[in-house]
């Protein structure tokens, strides 16, 4: 029994050894390849005191419901009240296509070229984490040549046909900490980031790039309007 005990105990040393191994060897890799706006991530993360990790728990939110003062302490409830913050409801889109004069389109996005794919599929970040379906980025940029014809015949079909793969276009929200807050009991103290499906984020920066192009070219933008 204690023979048994002692190997897995050597076992779990030596599967710590090569995960921190591991964990180095890819943030020095992070590091080497760190760009903008990646090296401020980087600034930051090496910038800040060592702790043991407390403020990744949100402690009990502090809110205000039909102005009686609340506060969530079960993670449902927590989860409920970011959910509102993060995502205030909408006007119906009946309401904003009454109420909107467009004007008549110049012309139409789409024609993607299998070149167009393949430098997307180079352009990403490949330790970025990734959305529900759990593909890393990785696995595209090593993978592009071999994949870069389905996804040209997906991507036409969908945009050809106005169709929209509904798993696609579900993501996981995280909550992060906004830094330099004095306390972190309230929901305004924290802001959310969206993880997508690796597909999904592929298709959608071709199309805003073909935006931003028709955008440019028909000078349907401010002069001086820069971002966003």
């Amino acid at each position: 029994m204690h023979i048994v005990h002692a190997e897995h105990a050597e076992a779990a040393k030596l599967y710590n050894r090569m995960l921190k191994s591991t964990k180095e060897y890819h943030w020095c890799l992070y590091l080497e390849k760190a760009e903008v706006p990646d090296i401020w991530t980087v600034h930051r993360l090496t910038s800040i005191p060592a702790s043991d990790g407390g403020k990744a728990r949100i402690p009990a939110l502090k809110f205000r419901d039909r102005e009686e003062g609340r506060t969530a302490v079960t993670n449902s409830e927590k989860v409920s009240v970011l959910a509102k913050g993060f995502f205030p409801q909408k006007l119906q889109m009946q309401d904003l296509l009454e109420s909107a004069d467009y004007l008549e389109a110049c012309c139409k996005a789409g024609g993607m070229t299998v070149e167009q794919i393949l430098r997307q599929l180079k352009k990403l970040k490949p330790y970025k984490a990734p959305g529900p379906d759990s593909i890393p980025n990785i696995v595209l940029t090593k993978n592009a040549d071999l994949l870069v014809e389905r996804l040209h015949l997906i991507y036409i079909a969908m945009l050809d046909k106005s169709l929209h793969y509904k798993p696609w276009k579900s993501f996981t929200t995280v909550v992060l900490c906004k830094p330099g807050k004095p306390c972190y009991d309230v929901p305004k103290a924290y802001h959310p980031i969206a993880l997508l499906n690796t597909m999904w984020k592929v298709i959608t920066a071709i199309v805003a790039d073909q935006i931003m192009f028709l955008s440019e070219d028909h000078q349907l933008l401010l002069k001086h309007h820069f971002g966003g």
